[in-house]
């Protein structure tokens, strides 16, 4: 009985230690916590001091324009009667090379590649991948001419390229007067065995289900209903009518600022960080919810610009007000991991800041400091799938001479995000995440028409759908401004130009045959080339040691190899992500 009263006392001994242990251990995380909190907060007040300090003055710079030539009003057609026969390569001089691996590189010279007749490559590595048993499509078949797909018989231009960074710079498309349109003959059979492509479905993403239990998206008492992207969310209103500005000189500013880090925000701060980490908004939707709400809890554009710099700085985004030099009023700066085009902007300490509001260079003033918490740039990529509304728009296309037909939900709440886009780099577009349950149709409808085809006759086939599945027209037509398109937005206007057809044709080609894609940036043109596992005939570039074969989107008619024949001897960039 001692011992196992002892052996009691021991181990009541153990848990008041334990116990102890783990008060001394909240103890001092709260201590922590606290002593974080007064560090933001000294942070906040030393950077509302320095917004007192007079502004420094700066003029903007003039906004960079990708478009410098005007594209053709109607497509380049392929005429087999008028393409000339048997004609002599030529080797292509390349300007630069582009390496979009990195964010932003530096533009470097290449020198002349060498003769035609001296090139030789190596071997294409074949990458033999195991293919998944691919959704089955009941496809009704129809009629169809020869499929379009020539070749012809002479030996193919050729670029040879080196990978160095560099930076982008948008193509302009083709200014060559078209053609009638001819049918195209029949692939040539290959010397070797074809491979065949068997295509590997996408399924459906299952979106997860909106919590509909966190105030969020419930609603409640100190709430406000915003509706953002065909989405409904009720976020804090603890700032509400919070930022009162009695003018725009800095001490003003400052007095409105330093009210908004005295207000209980955490609860607005936590919501919109919520929905960029859990909620299925990048941070350019957010950066537009942000300015909603900045507008719906101020009464004035002035407070509004002071409540979205706070909001932002918040949240980790770096931005900047800055008071016009005219006439006073407040406009908001941000930085943003990409090249953007067609805005003013101002760089400090090697930052590009820009306004997206103003496309013309004006004077300003304008504090030199970030807040405490401003570390990050805005994102404008899409990794990841957006959550967005419902409401989708069916809309059909189909390739002429060939039963090649998709019919896919577009959703319509996502080309509104997509159409606040400013002007980014290509890298953005060509490399989005694609809506799911769109992907799904689109691949779905055309598996069955590539499915167990060589990687040329597949190559052809989509490179038909692209070029004569979609009406062309240039942006200033439709649009007045330049707008490339995401791989959905096709499928969503009425009309598409090179560049919107060259990230169509390059994600086809990857989700449906596996195949390494690279971009062709002409002067005025944007083209793709396919590095395919065996070799193929037509003109072509080398990327290192790999051959990538001319495909271009928009020179209807074309077969895989044909460039068009005033781009044989233009300089070309290649653009590779």
């Amino acid at each position: 009985m001692k011992k196992i009263g002892l052996l009691l006392l021991c181990l009541f001994a153990s848990l008041l230690a334990g116990a102890q242990q783990t008060d001394d251990f909240d103890s001092f995380m709260q201590s922590q916590l606290n002593d974080f909190d007064q560090f933001v907060d000294d942070a906040n007040k030393e950077f509302v001091n320095f917004m007192r300090n007079p502004w420094t003055e700066l003029k903007g710079e003039k906004p960079v324009e990708k478009r410098v030539k005007p594209e053709p009003v109607k497509p380049v057609v392929y005429d087999e009667k008028t393409a000339p026969k048997d004609e002599k390569p030529v080797c292509l001089t390349i300007e630069e090379i582009l390496d979009q691996t990195t964010a932003e590189g530096k533009q470097r010279p290449v020198t002349q590649v060498k003769d035609v007749d001296d090139i030789t490559f190596d071997k294409p590595e074949v990458i033999v991948k195991k293919p998944k048993k691919p959704t089955v499509v009941v496809v009704e078949e129809k009629p169809a001419d020869k499929q379009p797909v020539a070749e012809e018989k002479k030996k193919p231009s050729v670029v040879v390229v080196e990978e160095t960074p560099a930076t982008e710079e948008e193509p302009t498309a083709e200014a060559e007067q078209p053609t009638t349109v001819t049918p195209r003959e029949e692939l040539a059979a290959e010397a070797e065995q074809p491979t065949t492509v068997t295509p590997k479905p996408t399924p459906p993403v299952t979106k997860p289900a909106t919590p509909s239990s966190k105030p969020l998206y419930a609603g409640g008492t100190g709430r406000t209903k915003f509706v953002y992207a065909g989405c409904t969310y009720y976020l804090s209103n603890n700032l509400n009518r919070k930022c009162r500005l009695s003018g725009t000189s800095e001490n003003a500013i400052a007095d409105a600022y330093e009210t908004l880090c005295k207000c209980d925000y955490t609860p607005l701060i936590d919501d919109l960080s919520y929905l960029t980490k859990n909620g299925g908004l990048n941070d350019w939707m957010v950066f537009m919810l942000v300015k909603q709400v900045a507008e719906a809890y101020c009464s004035t554009t002035n407070e509004s610009i002071v409540m979205r710099q706070f909001l932002l700085n918040e949240l980790g985004y770096k931005a900047r007000m800055a008071r016009k030099a005219s006439d006073n009023s407040l406009v908001l700066y941000t930085t943003t991991d990409c090249q953007l085009y067609g805005c003013t902007y101002v760089e400090q300490n090697g930052v590009r800041y820009y306004d997206l509001d103003n496309k013309q260079p004006y004077s300003f003033y304008m504090c030199q400091q970030d807040a405490p918490k401003a570390k990050n740039r805005l994102g404008m990529y899409v990794k990841n799938e957006l959550t967005v509304g419902d409401t989708r728009a069916a809309s059909t296309h189909q390739a002429k001479g060939s039963a090649a037909k998709v019919t896919a939900d577009v959703p319509k709440s996502l080309m509104d995000v997509y159409k606040s886009y400013p002007q980014c780099d290509y890298k953005v577009y060509a490399t989005a995440k694609v809506d799911a349950t769109f992907e799904s149709e689109l691949l779905s409808a055309l598996t069955p028409f590539v499915q167990g085809k060589s990687e040329q006759d597949a190559a052809n086939l989509l490179l038909n759908f692209v070029q004569t599945g979609f009406e062309y027209a240039t942006d200033d037509e439709q649009f007045g401004y330049e707008k490339p398109f995401f791989v959905e937005e096709l499928f969503y206007y009425p009309y598409c130009d090179c560049e919107d057809r060259s990230v169509l044709y390059a994600y086809l080609v990857k989700k449906l045959i596996g195949l390494d894609v690279v971009y062709l940036d002409y002067p005025n043109h944007i083209a793709t080339a396919v590095c395919f596992s065996q070799d193929v005939s037509g003109d072509y570039v080398m990327v290192g040691s790999r051959k990538y074969t001319v495909c271009d989107p928009t020179y209807i008619g074309a077969s895989i190899g044909m460039a068009m024949p005033s781009l044989k001897t233009a300089s070309v960039k290649v653009l590779k992500y």
